[in-house]
């Protein structure tokens, strides 16, 4: 397992991702399973 990181290369490939493990909770607040998530866009809309 490794930490979660946010990756800023926006001077390469032009955006800034997000990558982690992620717990996934119920509407009641109850943990029902976990995952690995990637997230892009969240800190500038990504032009392709």
């Amino acid at each position: 397992m490794i930490d979660p990181q946010e990756l800023d290369s926006r001077a390469s490939t032009g955006t800034v991702y997000w990558e982690g493990l992620s717990d996934l909770i119920d509407s009641n607040g109850r943990p029902v399973g976990r995952g690995y998530l990637e997230m892009t866009g969240y800190a500038q809309r990504l032009v392709l």
